[in-house]
């Protein structure tokens, strides 16, 4: 599809794995990943950013990894370590040309599953050297999210421009199509957008993004992006979790009340533990990701990472996960309770045994008096 939008000077294709492999990672005990030296990775924010801005309450670790190369492009491979058990791989495709050769470089890497099979690969290296550091780690889960980052034209107009003249462009490019889309798809395509500056704008989707900026200020909004997708798989790993616990007592049932004998008490038990071990973790889990970047005011990259959590529906995720926790927590209770009240009756039944041994040895005594 030949596309009417500028020539392309510089731009990068990003393309983000998000893993999430253990319930924490200790990044006190992460010296290298993969070789390479894991520094702090804050967010920079712009030379001048708002008052009142944001931040990771603790950075996250990264690597440069080594590079791949993929249709003759060679991209450079980040990782990042986050302390609520997520890694992600972030590779960086260079590109120079025009617009439509930068929208078919889209469609070509993201189809299939090359990148996807490089970011386990890399994965593999990065979790072998973070091992010692894994606490509790469990099946991965994963989530990707692309990226097309322009950083400079052949004839740069500002955003407004951008947007009136080539939103048709932008989306074919965020979205990777070959094929018109219809005036409806293109207005819901566009609709999250911002710009901080006149010659600046992102534009957000559920599973890419556009950026037109600098390299500098791209890379603090991929940052936000990449934020709020190891939430989602944070979020996905907990439903599995609350999926796998409630199918499990679908599936083994609950005797009633009648057969609550002292086996069904231990059962009850050991499960009522079990459960409320898995409220707590889920439940500090959950607040720790929340938590981990502080969100202040009404700040540009906060508006962003709304418009992200809002594609990715983290909120519809966080109220599905607390109303499955509710579910867990009533069984919790029930079994608690059942557990109670069947030791509550077994003690009565000891004692009335008790009285019951108390009287006979009463009566076998006093006849025994009476025959002597």
């Amino acid at each position: 599809m030949p596309l009417d939008a500028p020539a392309i000077n510089s731009a990068t294709f990003y393309a983000s794995f998000l893993f999430d492999v253990a319930d924490t990672i200790d990044l006190t005990k992460l010296g290298r990943i993969a070789g390479e030296s894991a520094e702090p990775a804050p967010l920079k924010l712009r030379a001048a950013p708002a008052h009142e801005h944001i931040q990771f309450a603790i950075p996250p670790l990264g690597a440069n990894l080594p590079s791949i190369t993929l249709d003759g492009i060679t991209a450079t491979t980040r990782a990042k370590i986050y302390d609520y058990g997520v890694i992600s791989i972030r590779f960086a495709f260079p590109y120079t040309g025009s617009w439509s050769g930068f929208v078919d470089l889209n469609i070509n890497l993201r189809k299939g599953d090359r990148l996807i099979n490089e970011a386990r690969r890399l994965l593999a290296n990065v979790m072998r050297d973070a091992a010692p550091a894994l606490i509790e780690p469990h099946a991965t889960l994963v989530e990707d999210y692309f990226t097309s980052a322009v950083e400079e034209l052949a004839a740069p107009p500002d955003a407004a421009t951008l947007l009136s003249a080539h939103g048709a462009a932008i989306v074919a490019l965020m979205l990777a199509e070959q094929l018109p889309l219809s005036p409806e798809e293109e207005v819901e395509s566009l609709r999250l957008r911002f710009s901080y500056f006149p010659d600046d704008l992102v534009v957000v989707q559920w599973d890419a993004a556009f950026i037109f900026d600098s390299r500098e200020n791209a890379t603090v909004l991929l940052d936000v992006i990449e934020f709020a997708n190891s939430q989602l798989v944070e979020f996905r790993t907990y439903d599995t979790r609350l999926d796998a616990e409630l199918d499990a007592i679908h599936a083994t049932g609950l005797p009633p009340q009648s057969q609550w004998r002292p086996l069904h008490r231990r059962e009850a038990d050991e499960r009522a533990e079990a459960l409320g071990h898995l409220l707590v973790d889920i439940r500090e889990l959950a607040d720790r990701a929340s938590n981990a970047l502080k969100i202040v005011g009404d700040a540009y990259y906060a508006r962003v990472y709304r418009a992200v959590a809002s594609r990715l529906a983290l909120d519809v995720w966080q109220r599905e996960i607390e109303s499955k926790l509710d579910s867990v927590n009533e069984v919790y209770r029930y079994l608690i309770d059942r557990a109670q009240s069947a030791r509550s009756e077994f003690l009565e039944l000891i004692v009335i045994v008790l009285i019951a041994i108390e009287i006979v040895v009463g009566v076998v005594s006093l006849l025994a008096t009476v025959r002597h």
